[in-house]
């Protein structure tokens, strides 16, 4: 008997994290700064690709810059969508694109995106 109470209590427990867990957005303000790569795995492997000048800085305003190691340079307007980061780049014909933001803390974050129909996980870090 005991054992069922603590049973259904671990289980009500564990409905209630879900719910939280599945249910929230992202805080838009810990987007806000410069976010350095530091990790890319694509199809499952770790890439070799040089990372060094790639960084994303978000700004309060709703504005964003980008920049990568082969000198290519975006600039824009985003906004979060639920899990999802959707970003306007005004530099390149306007383009949009959007991407699942896994994970965000205050000083690290993981972008699910897929580049030409290859999944690829971005790790960043936040470097001020």
């Amino acid at each position: 008997m005991r054992s069922l109470i603590l049973l259904k209590i671990t289980f009500y427990c564990l409905l209630i994290f879900l719910a939280f867990a599945c249910g929230s957005g992202i805080d838009k303000t810990q987007l806000h700064g410069t976010w350095q790569a530091v990790s890319l795995v694509e199809n499952g492997q770790p890439a070799s690709t040089d990372l060094s000048q790639t960084r994303f800085t978000f700004h309060p305003t709703g504005q964003y810059d980008y920049q990568s190691n082969v000198n290519y340079k975006e600039q824009g307007t985003y906004f979060v969508d639920g899990k999802f980061l959707v970003s306007k780049d005004t530099l390149n014909a306007g383009i949009s694109k959007s991407v699942r933001i896994e994970f965000l803390s205050a000083d690290s974050m993981l972008f699910n995106m897929n580049s030409n129909g290859a999944p690829q996980l971005l790790g960043l870090k936040k470097v001020k």
